[in-house]
């Protein structure tokens, strides 16, 4: 079923079921959550020998940054030698092919994680966006569109950080802070000894305090997200805003959920900034302790000028070393709270979804349902209850009621956006739980009352899904919904385009559209869920004449609507109230029983008749 309201084109719908979802790991039957790391390392399968080829890089980029301090130090204690200008100059050549295959493989490496960065990125984003396609009404609810948005996009952003930047960073950090400390251990093994035990403690107290900054990242993302909701929900009701004068109110509600984001935000840079310069202090202080020691183990003559020249230059390769560590690991964190945030959404699978045992069916349209009842747990009461209904292949049925009456959730339930509580629902004797969903959804087309069009051509809204859709399909389809006579007010035709959400377009033509977009599909079911209450009455009649004339006895028809003249051609007409069915029958049978149906009709006959005199006048 392709819902206007919940757009599922058949190309992303057909990737979404086939993508395995990462299961969440169950401890006594509740949900654990999972580290970013857990989350990521699935889509880091397919780079393993990417990332052991990144691994090389990284040791040989590290290998000539440390070994540069003793190449120089070498070169010191020659030119004290008395080094001919020729041995000299060798070293100086060293020194360049060090620094040149440094930047090389800094490059190689960089290149590698950017390509894994954009590859694990690419999957994560394309398995949530097919995961937010199938996600029933309620799951998208929970979270809110802004919420959703921050995740599918902000939260990336750091994931990306975290194998383009974070990754290659930590890696050639790590071994220039190993390659370095061995050289320095092999010059001087008590200097090492010491400044190497204190880099320990410093990283072992960073590697400590990263739970509370990957906490505290995570609450500033949420904050990103409550931003993100708060502006989609009020620009799309700018016009409204604006008409009830609430500009000032809606800027100062901005500003404290702004400062809410500031406050946070701002925690995190402090508590960031009270770890990160931990290395450089370590480092620092080491200097004074090796130029004091060092120079009195040259004093003695157990340390040579060019080692301690090494031994200075090692310092600040390591305090480099040191920050870099500190750098990645923040970003680590970073991606790793991003991670769990894009990791709730994704381990979260929707609630209707195909079976193992689902199968692909041929779909004719003769509808049952047994006894069937939605529990409502959001409101803790039945929704739908005791819902019996045979309708037959070709045939009409109408449903009306009061709002709330759970008109909507029964027309939902035969295309499966919800699933019933209790009692079986049958399409040709087939239970709903067993059809493979995409054949259900080819065969049971439904059109909302809210027609969601895209900013594209009004050829593809109407062609949605459905690759090389020829025009006379398309042109047909139109002259059934009676939206052909509006394309002459299109500069373009059917090349036009509708902006977003149909903004070009007028709410009844917006409804015919959806109609249209149904009706190219050329589905055995149909349900129009108050779908023409857009529609002036006149043009309502004729589409309906249309849909009876040219499917009669071929394709089912369902209508939920608030208007009885849209319903009094109806083969079945059922009236719902508090979720049960407490009228049936066909249009003349429903006036004799002059109950709620009786009341609505002669109810819509007076006010047409008041419209018509008042029209006279």
């Amino acid at each position: 079923m392709t819902a206007d309201g919940e757009p599922q084109p058949q190309r992303f719908l057909a990737r979404a079921v086939a993508c395995r979802p990462i299961r969440p790991f169950h401890s006594k039957g509740r949900l654990m959550q999972k580290s970013g790391i857990q989350i990521l390392f699935p889509y880091m399968r397919p780079y393993y020998r990417a990332l052991a080829i990144g691994t090389v890089y990284a040791l040989v980029g590290a290998g000539a940054s440390a070994f540069s301090p003793t190449w120089l130090g070498w070169a010191v204690d020659a030119l004290n030698q008395g080094a001919p200008p020729r041995t000299l100059a060798w070293y100086a050549i060293g020194l360049m092919l060090l620094a040149g295959t440094l930047a090389l493989f800094r490059y190689l490496l960089r290149m590698l994680t950017g390509n894994i960065a954009a590859g694990v990125s690419y999957r994560m984003s394309q398995e949530l966006f097919h995961r937010l396609l199938l996600f029933d009404r309620e799951t998208r609810q929970r979270y809110g569109t802004g919420d959703l948005l921050s995740r599918s996009t902000s939260d990336f952003i750091y994931v990306w950080r975290f194998y383009s930047a974070g990754f290659q960073m930590f890696m050639h950090s790590f071994f220039l802070l190993l390659i370095g400390a061995t050289l320095m251990g092999r010059t001087s093994p008590q200097l090492a000894l010491m400044v190497v035990g204190m880099l320990t403690l410093s990283i072992a107290v960073q590697v400590r305090l990263g739970g509370v900054l990957e906490h505290s990242f995570i609450r500033v993302q949420q904050e990103i997200a409550k931003l993100a909701a708060f502006a989609q929900e009020h620009l799309n009701a700018a016009r409204m805003l604006t008409a009830y004068v609430q500009g000032d109110a809606v800027a100062r509600a901005f500003r404290a959920a702004n400062e809410g984001y500031v406050n946070q935000n701002l925690r995190f840079v402090l508590q960031s900034g009270a770890i990160s310069p931990l290395p450089s202090l370590v480092v620092r202080i080491a200097a004074t302790i090796v130029v004091f020691v060092g120079g009195m183990l040259i004093i003695g003559g157990d340390l040579t000028i060019g080692q301690y020249v090494q031994f200075i230059v090692y310092l600040g390769l390591l305090n480099s070393g040191a920050q870099q560590i500190t750098d990645a690991y923040e970003r680590l964190q970073q991606g790793s709270a991003a991670a769990v945030r894009i990791g709730e959404v994704l381990e979260r699978w929707p609630k209707v979804a195909d079976p193992e045992e689902a199968a692909d069916v041929t779909l004719e349209g003769h509808i049952r349902l047994e006894d069937v009842g939605v529990w409502a747990e959001d409101q803790a009461r039945w929704a739908l209850r005791h819902i019996a209904l045979d309708i037959p292949v070709g045939t009409t049925l109408g449903i009306i009621g009061p709002t709330g009456s759970g008109k909507s959730m029964l027309i939902g339930l035969l295309g499966r956006i919800y699933d019933p509580t209790e009692g079986r629902i049958t399409i040709d004797g087939h239970n709903l739980r067993a059809i493979k969903l995409a054949t259900l959804r080819s065969a049971v087309v439904y059109v909302p009352q809210e027609s969601l069009l895209f900013s594209m051509p009004l050829r593809n809204n109407i062609a949605l899904g459905i690759p090389y859709v020829p025009d006379p399909r398309i042109f047909r389809a139109m002259e059934q919904a009676r939206l052909s006579n509006d394309l002459r007010q299109l500069p373009h035709g059917l090349d036009s385009i509708v902006g977003e959400r149909g903004a070009t377009l007028s709410g009844g033509q917006r409804q015919r559209t959806a109609i249209a977009r149904a009706l190219v599909r050329d589905p055995k079911v149909l349900l129009l869920d108050d779908a023409l209450a857009s529609v002036d009455m006149r043009t309502a009649a004729e589409i309906l004449g249309e849909l009876r004339q040219q499917t009669a006895g071929k394709r089912t028809r369902i209508i939920v609507t608030q208007r009885i003249a849209t319903v009094v051609d109806a083969d079945q007409i059922i009236v719902l109230e508090h979720g049960q069915i407490v009228e049936r029958g066909n249009h003349a049978s429903l006036l004799a029983h002059n109950g709620f149906y009786a009341e609505m009709y002669y109810r819509e006959v007076q006010q047409a008749q008041e419209e018509l005199a008042h029209g006279a006048v």
